[in-house]
């Protein structure tokens, strides 16, 4: 088994992608899989020295400065950091890749690249592809371009997944490739795999952080059919990128907050401030998440954790939740709160407000109000039996009705 990497935008180690390995490593020793072989696909040393640019746009600051020393310099531009680092480096990287000549030569180094790993261990045949922010658009147009003149690595690249190895699965990380299509007029219809998949679909996992400003889902753009060659599905990490996104969120749920001044102003204010404190990290921080490794494990290995346990675990954080144990009562058939009464349960005054199944058939969702109008959740797996209960009090009954919709968006069938 190969996997190949592919890395995004400001990097500049060859080894970019050593944590992620090892994570990786770790969750196959744990499955009594045998390790595969590794190889990083490393292009940066083809882009252009965005230093220079800033260069002079610091020169350009410092004669307004001069110009005008009763002004505030850091009115002039302001996040003048953040420009410089994550922003530059992104848009920067993004239009030397679209430049002609340069994007060959980065399609070229990856394909010598890929090249290697297949010359290193001929005997391997199954192929992985991981691709991370700008690589993933890279990946894009490698497999699905038909855009390039004759001659271009990407031809000898799909040569290599045609010939020599399978390609069977592929991973993209904080992809923008959405967004790629859009400024490129890239139709649905248009998208078809330039290269053969050796046993169809062909299984692309689009991870994303919900602090990443660059990554979104793609998979309802593709408009993927059921004879198609391509099986696209979209997963996310919810966990906050830093520890300052932790702290401005924690403030934002302290229930006093948002009763101050306008809530709307207020509420935007903090969910901007959240959002930028983390999205940076959150882009680059896939290359150190266990939970994205766990993810990149199951996908190649073609194990799917089921919804159930992924909405249970988002439950179990909510603010403010009370969990409520449960014992299976077998005369009924069905499972109830040790600490309620069966009767209870069965109230005709409890409203029922949400009542879903989820996309994979693990189990369904069920939320009510009672006659307080606090909500409580319930999870029964495919079997109609109670995997969890809880409720929140009237403070935080808000965030948990949120938490719902967002699982619902995400996880339901329609």
């Amino acid at each position: 088994m190969l996997v190949f990497f592919i890395h995004g935008v400001a990097e500049s180690k060859v080894k970019f992608a050593e944590p992620l390995k090892t994570l990786i490593q770790k969750e196959f020793s744990q499955k009594g899989q045998i390790l595969p072989h590794f190889h990083s696909g490393f292009y940066a040393d083809i882009l252009n020295n965005k230093g220079k640019i800033w260069n002079f746009i610091h020169q350009d600051l410092e004669k307004n400065k001069q110009a005008n020393p009763h002004i505030n310099q850091e009115d002039i531009l302001r996040g003048k950091e953040l420009r410089q680092g994550f922003i530059s480096d992104f848009i920067g990287d993004a239009f030397t890749y679209l430049n002609h000549t340069r994007g060959r030569k980065i399609r070229q180094s990856i394909t010598e690249h890929l090249e290697d790993l297949i010359k290193n261990h001929p005997e391997e045949k199954e192929l992985h592809i991981v691709a991370h922010s700008m690589g993933t658009v890279i990946l894009w147009d490698m497999l699905f371009s038909d855009q390039f003149q004759f001659g271009d690595a990407a031809f000898n690249f799909r040569s290599l997944i045609n010939e020599k190895v399978k390609l069977k699965t592929i991973t993209t990380m904080g992809s923008p490739v959405i967004l790629f299509n859009m400024l490129l007029d890239i139709q649905s219809e248009q998208v078809k795999l330039k290269c053969k998949s050796q046993e169809y679909p062909l299984r692309w996992l689009n991870i994303i952080h919900s602090s990443d400003m660059i990554a979104y889902p793609i998979s309802s753009s593709l408009e993927i059919q059921e004879d198609s060659n391509l099986s696209v599905t979209d997963k996310f990490i919810f966990d906050n990128a830093n520890s300052l996104e932790n702290t401005m969120r924690q403030i934002a749920s302290f229930p006093g907050v948002r009763t101050l001044g306008n809530v709307t102003d207020i509420n935007k204010a903090l969910d901007l401030g959240a959002i930028a404190a983390g999205a940076a990290d959150a882009h680059i921080g896939y290359w150190n998440c266990p939970q994205t490794a766990k993810m990149i494990t199951d996908h190649i290995l073609g194990n799917q954790e089921k919804i159930i346990n992924l909405v249970i675990r988002r439950l179990e954080k909510v603010p403010g939740i009370t969990t409520v144990f449960y014992e299976v009562t077998e005369n009924i058939g069905k499972t109830f709160p040790v600490t309620k009464n069966i009767e209870d349960w069965f109230n005709p005054v409890h409203q029922i407000t949400e009542n879903f199944t989820f996309l994979d058939g693990s189990g369904r969702l069920r939320l009510r109000d009672n006659l307080a109008q606090t909500p409580h959740v319930t999870v029964y797996d495919a079997q109609n039996n109670c995997q969890f209960r809880g409720y929140v009090g009237l403070i935080h009954a808000n965030g948990l009705r949120s938490e719902i919709q967002y699982i619902k968006q995400i996880y339901a069938k329609n």
